[in-house]
């Protein structure tokens, strides 16, 4: 039961597909043994910026498939009459690759008949001999991001070239050749402090590396760079923090990784904080510390794959490196900031947001109509929104800051530090700071109202204008982030607790757009419906999210009781009350009426009463429910209108079991119809109880 390696070696590895490595390879392993009758233990991967290698523990020295009867088609279809072999016969054989002549013909054990077979032997290769093709369905199994090709262009696409694989069952080398790559049991150390490396089985794989200074184990140098960072912020007497995420990223791009502590220039710390830890990390991906009472330290930490030995030299091009970076951040700080907020409000005019949307400007000018329609909309008071407008205002003018073409990441808060230094009040800065978020699923909410609502504007923004020029996301497609915008707005009504109807949110912004002269594609019907139902499809996401199926979710959305924080209750009320009595009488009762409706060719709409007692009793009740329903919609009170809904289950199957509904006399059936009809409209107003999955404990 020897252990199996596989390893891909190849250039540099950008991160990504180091991560995309890791979470393939083990399950490519797995599969390649499965599909060649082997076992073994969990399959691990080891993946470093030169290679990505699986290891497998205790798999058998040779294969254990069984032999087998495969039963192929009817005799009387696999042969003629004469003998002769059909296409169906033929077809058989060459699905076994094996010829006519192989197959056998007997009786199937259960149904007596005879049918064509090809007895299977067992398989019994040795490991080593499959070892070939194992790596060319792990090799050939990965999938990047993005990929290349090289050499005459007609090989292997992967994210970078592969230049060895190594193989090694227990001590033993497996030669071979896969996409032109030939395999042996040497793989390469560090590019320049290692060098080749005779691996002698493969369970010393990782031991031999760390010899020629690799770490190949992407969790062991994740924690020896941490330790790193640990002692090194320790030893200057602060703690290392990792804003930007960088960190993941580091890890993928050492294999000998050692920390090294550099010093920033005494004349940049004038910088505001942000823009020195945005320019340590955006490209350096450099690790900012801070002292105990949170002020940002005079130095930084980095993550080195070169030796050691010569850290002094290391340090200095680094250093240089990130004063470089901090002249050209400083250089473009003192030019915003002696422009003025002005005259970077002005140069919206001259910068282009969209070709067929117009402006900067444009947009700024939409923002500031925009937040005063969703301030009115949720219902708070003036100076929420008057906050949300002056943030409006002056939210673009980072657009035309040279630091913000220098540094994109400060989009956001170079407005709002801008503004504070021309004297805008905090509220306003704050808001301003906060019109991007949420950035995505992990990324926290504005913290104040008045930000939420410039984000909203922001979104309902970005969203109708992609729309309304036909840039609806498909499939993966999704360039200008809509999706993300869209969750963001859902997830903010939600947070916050505002019944926001997209239908009502989005017209005013498509008026403006057309007024501004956009040069739209999509009229605003076609767009609003677009729209709703992308919406409607990331409140279902959000909801699920947090555990709410979404056949009730949908069933919500169809009933329409309100915005999307109502509606988002509603959906959790069915979910939750899917087995209770109430909603399966309801549901069953509006069952009923549906079947009847649906092959109704009434068009009464409204009930006349003739003194029919049965028909009376149904539209008392139905007095009683329609305002009761009505009621609990319009106070957002889902298990009310399901109680409503319910007590109206009784007299409906009191109807249907006293009369005949489909009556012969055309004017009995139209009234009928129009009672049913009535409570049909009733019952889609709590829930559309065609998606709605009711427990069979509610029955």
């Amino acid at each position: 039961m020897p252990d199996l390696l596989i390893e891909i070696g190849c250039e540099e590895l950008p991160s990504s597909a180091c991560r995309e490595a890791i979470l393939q390879a083990p399950g490519l392993m797995s599969d390649a043994l499965s599909a060649l009758h082997l076992s073994g233990g969990d399959p691990v991967a080891w993946v470093a910026p030169r290679r990505i290698a699986v290891f497998v523990t205790d798999v058998p020295a040779r294969q254990s498939g069984e032999a087998m009867a495969v039963r192929g088609p009817a005799a009387t279809a696999a042969f003629g009459e004469d003998g002769a072999p059909t296409k169906a016969g033929e077809g058989f054989a060459r699905g076994q690759g094996v010829a006519v002549a192989d197959l056998v013909t007997r009786p199937d054990a259960e149904s007596g008949r005879d049918f064509v077979w090809f007895d299977r032997p067992g398989e019994d290769s040795a490991l080593v001999d499959l070892v070939p093709e194992i790596a060319r369905r792990v090799l050939e199994g990965l999938r990047f991001g993005k990929t290349m090709r090289w050499g005459d262009g007609t090989g292997l696409r992967f994210s970078r070239p592969v230049r060895w694989i190594t193989a090694k069952v227990g001590s033993e080398t497996c030669t071979f050749d896969v996409a032109g790559v030939p395999a042996s049991g040497v793989t390469r150390g560090h590019r320049f402090l290692g060098g080749p490396v005779e691996v002698s089985d493969a369970g010393s794989y990782l031991e031999q590396l760390r010899g020629s200074a690799v770490l190949a184990d992407h969790l062991e140098r994740r924690a020896t760079i941490t330790d790193g960072l640990d002692a090194a912020a320790a030893a200057a007497g602060g703690a290392w923090s990792d804003p930007a995420h960088k960190l993941e990223e580091v890890v993928h791009l050492v294999e000998w990784p050692s920390v090294i502590t550099g010093s920033i220039a005494g004349d940049h710390l004038r910088l505001p904080e942000r823009v020195l830890v945005t320019a340590m990390q955006s490209h350096q991906r450099y690790m900012p510390v801070s002292a105990a009472d949170g002020t940002l330290m005079p130095i930084f930490l980095a993550v080195s794959n070169g030796d050691p030995a010569h850290a002094d030299i290391i340090v200095r091009g680094n250093e240089g490196v990130l004063d470089a970076r901090l002249q050209d951040a400083a250089f473009s700080y003192d030019r915003d900031v002696a422009s003025g907020l002005d005259n970077l409000n002005a140069r919206l005019d001259d910068i282009v947001f969209h070709a067929r949307l117009g402006t900067l400007a444009e947009k700024r000018d939409r923002l500031v109509a925009g937040v005063g329609d969703l301030a009115e909309a949720a219902g708070v008071d003036a100076s929420i929104r008057s906050t949300a407008e002056s943030a409006a205002s002056l939210a673009k003018v980072d657009q035309g800051a040279i630091l913000v073409a220098e540094f994109s990441e400060l989009q956001g808060f170079a407005a709002s530090h801008y503004a504070g230094l021309a004297g805008r009040d905090e509220a306003t800065c704050v808001a301003i700071a906060e019109q991007y978020l949420p950035e995505g699923p992990d990324s926290p909410s504005p913290s104040t109202a008045a930000g939420a609502f410039l984000a909203l504007a922001e979104k309902v923004d970005n969203l109708s204008g992609a729309f309304l020029i036909g840039e609806i996301p498909s499939g993966s497609k999704d360039p200008y982030g809509l999706r993300r915008a869209a969750a963001g707005f859902v997830r903010l009504a939600l947070e916050r607790g505002w019944d926001l109807v997209p239908a009502q949110i989005f017209p005013p912004s498509f008026a403006r757009l057309r007024s501004q002269g956009a040069d739209l594609v999509l009229d605003d019907h076609a767009a609003l419906a677009e729209l709703e139902s992308f919406m409607a499809d990331r409140l279902a996401y959000h909801l699920g999210q947090e555990g709410v199926m979404g056949d009730a979710v949908r069933a919500a959305i169809a009933a329409k009781p309100g915005g999307l924080a109502t509606t988002a209750s509603w959906a959790r009320a069915l979910d939750a009350r899917r087995a209770d009595a109430d909603l399966a009488r309801a549901a069953t009762a509006a069952t009923r009426c549906r079947r009847i409706i649906a092959k109704s060719d009434s068009g009464l709409t409204g009930f006349v009463s003739v003194g029919d007692p049965d028909e009376d009793a149904l539209g008392a009740a139905l007095d009683a429910a329609e305002p009761a329903i009505a009621a609990a919609r319009d106070a957002g009170d889902p298990d009310a209108a399901i109680a409503a809904a319910a007590a109206l289950a009784p007299p409906v199957d009191a109807f249907f079991e006293a009369v005949m509904v489909n009556a012969e006399d055309p004017a009995d059936r139209d009234r009928r119809h129009a009672l049913v009809r009535r409570a049909e409209s009733a019952y889609a107003g709590v829930a559309d109880f065609t998606v709605l999955v009711i427990a069979a404990g509610g029955d």
